[in-house]
């Protein structure tokens, strides 16, 4: 049966602009991206962030944990500069302003990565990030448009159990990348993006998926339309690139978009 291949924009367009700025978002969306993949940190002030890393070093002209810094301090950031000075001045982003930006847009898809750990920020910290993503999305009205997405088995368990399986969950596979588990991700899971030692991961590993009906997706690490074309053989149903552009060029050549 042949299926819609989905390409995820992975922290928008980061190959061209600074990852998870709005900028970013936009090219993702300009290229004809299906979905846009984000990662959402919480302040000390309660407010939700766009930014990958637990510490703002990399990514802005700052330093510190995301978690110890107001709304206010982050906006002073500086997300561009230290990658171009064609850049200089782009800020990090709220998830209500992103979400804001594209609420007219019907169609696009959503991959909320939610980045507070409980073994890095304690239970009541990332419950309470969690409870305010879920209510941001809903206020937007995205839960059938969006996956919620972790790296902590625990996130993904809370927001089943607290939510009544309301949300399509993104998880990694093998399931050993994921911390904190106490189900069996199989349960819940609607989606698993894998990880292997070469760019297109082992058949046996897509069977598995399939086997359970979790769609299996890949990652910025397929970039060779070989890869490209081995995955979708193998029954990939979505890649988060970093060059979502390229990505749609690939699939098109390969005519499977």
């Amino acid at each position: 049966m042949l299926h819609t291949i989905r390409i995820a924009g992975h922290r928008g367009s980061m190959a061209d602009f600074p990852e998870n700025t709005l900028a970013s978002f936009q090219a993702a969306i300009d290229c004809g991206a299906d979905m846009i993949e984000t990662d959402i940190h919480m302040t000390s002030d309660r407010q939700l962030v766009l930014i990958h890393d637990h510490r703002v070093d990399r990514t802005t002209d700052g330093t510190g944990l995301v978690r110890d810094m107001t709304l206010g301090e982050i906006k002073k950031l500086d997300a561009g500069s230290h990658l171009d000075n064609r850049f200089a001045g782009a800020a990090v982003p709220t998830l209500e302003e992103w979400l804001d930006l594209v609420k007219d847009n019907r169609t696009l898809q959503f991959n909320f990565e939610l980045k507070d750990y409980p073994q890095d920020c304690g239970l009541a910290f990332c419950h309470e990030s969690v409870d305010r993503t879920i209510a941001l999305i809903r206020s937007f009205g995205l839960e059938d448009r969006c996956v919620i997405n972790s790296f902590s088995a625990h996130v993904l368990e809370y927001v089943d159990r607290k939510y009544d399986h309301a949300f399509k969950l993104h998880g990694f596979y093998p399931y050993r990348l994921m911390s904190g588990q106490e189900r069996d991700p199989s349960e819940y899971l609607y989606c698993a993006c894998i990880f292997d030692e070469t760019p297109c991961p082992r058949k046996t590993w897509f069977d598995a998926l399939l086997s359970r009906r979790i769609e299996p997706w890949l990652g910025s690490a397929v970039q060779a339309k070989a890869d490209f074309a081995q995955a979708i053989q193998y029954g990939c149903r979505l890649f988060t690139t970093n060059e979502p552009a390229r990505a749609i060029r690939i699939l098109q050549e390969l005519g499977v978009r």
